[in-house]
């Protein structure tokens, strides 16, 4: 594919085109600075993909820039920050920038060593918007082709046939949002949800267990608290999903009551939407994990008893998989 990239930002900018460049989705990039010269750039050259900061440029201006682009079949990317637009999302999505919720986002906020999955989540999704709107555009040249033949043969089972047609392509304003599907999980794999404050005591014995009776473990180490695109993509890839909640702080409140780490909650959450087969390990103490679908998933464990109860947890997993012993 190839990309334009527009960030004033000058920093910003250099971090995704070096990103954007490594990825082997990506044939050229163009950077550009301005509005001014990205117009200039669309205008003499036809591109895949735009990644545009509306923010950092003018907001109206820019809007109308990414809504030609979408309105002409070009993946547009949105480089911004989420919670930002989120807060001011009536400002940002104001009248016709409505639109602009057809656009994919980048979040600003993402960290440096999970940039390189969330540009390439991105990009996947990039690719497969075009290839519908590749897909769309031959279909109405087609159809545009028969319709003519219609008309000029004066054929009334092709014209019907052409309207029937006409009235389906309702269903095109549904567009098919590449992040909703599910692929088939690989098996025996298990994402490991856990603070990386712990990756030196439970999570490295955990680890051991698990990987001891054949399941792989995958984790969002490189995420730092950021459950991004490409974490979200791991928990759905994977069979299972192992949650290992630890104190994090105090409540409060009278009571040895303790939370989690919020994002621990969130990676919960993201296997909960997918249906994933879920075990948890929490820590005496914790509360409010953000609701239970069943106690029998939860295994509480203290410093001693933390074997006991990930051998439980690993066992449930072998009991769900059909191994037995």
């Amino acid at each position: 594919m190839t990309v334009l990239l527009c960030e004033p930002d000058t920093a910003a900018a250099g971090r995704l085109y070096q990103e954007l460049s490594s990825s082997l989705l990506v044939q050229r990039v163009v950077a550009v600075a301005s509005l001014a010269d990205a117009t200039r750039e669309a205008a003499a050259s036809d591109f895949d993909v735009v990644v545009l900061d509306p923010v950092g440029a003018d907001l109206p201006r820019a809007g109308r820039f990414a809504l030609a682009r979408l309105g002409a079949g070009t993946a547009v990317v949105l480089h911004v920050d989420l919670a930002q637009v989120e807060a001011q999302s009536t400002t940002f999505y104001h009248g016709e920038r409505s639109r602009l919720r057809d656009a994919f986002t980048l979040d600003k906020r993402t960290p440096v060593t999970m940039l390189a999955a969330e540009i390439d989540v991105v990009l996947t999704k990039c690719q497969a918007f075009r290839l519908l709107a590749t897909g769309r555009s031959r279909a109405e040249r087609l159809l545009d082709e028969v319709r003519e033949r219609a008309s000029s043969t004066g054929d009334a089972e092709l014209e019907r046939l052409v309207d029937d047609v006409d009235q389906v392509r309702i269903l095109e304003n549904v567009r098919p949002d590449p992040t909703l599907v599910r692929p088939n999980p690989s098996r025996n794999t298990v994402f490991l949800s856990y603070r990386f404050k712990e990756e030196d005591g439970y999570v490295r014995g955990l680890t051991g267990l698990l990987e001891d009776d054949g399941f792989e473990v995958v984790t969002g180490r490189a995420a730092d608290g950021y459950v991004g695109m490409a974490v979200l993509n791991r928990i759905r890839e994977c069979e299972f999903f192992v949650s290992l909640m630890t104190r994090s702080r105090q409540f409060a409140e009278p009571g040895e009551k303790f939370a989690t780490s919020a994002w621990l909650i969130e990676e919960k959450g993201a296997a909960l939407a997918f249906s994933k087969y879920m075990v948890l390990l929490v820590e005496e103490g914790v509360d409010d994990i953000g609701g239970l679908h069943g106690d029998w998933q939860r295994h509480q464990f203290t410093a001693t008893t933390f074997t006991t109860a990930a051998r439980a947890a690993v066992q449930q997993l072998r009991n769900r998989t059909g191994q037995t012993g």
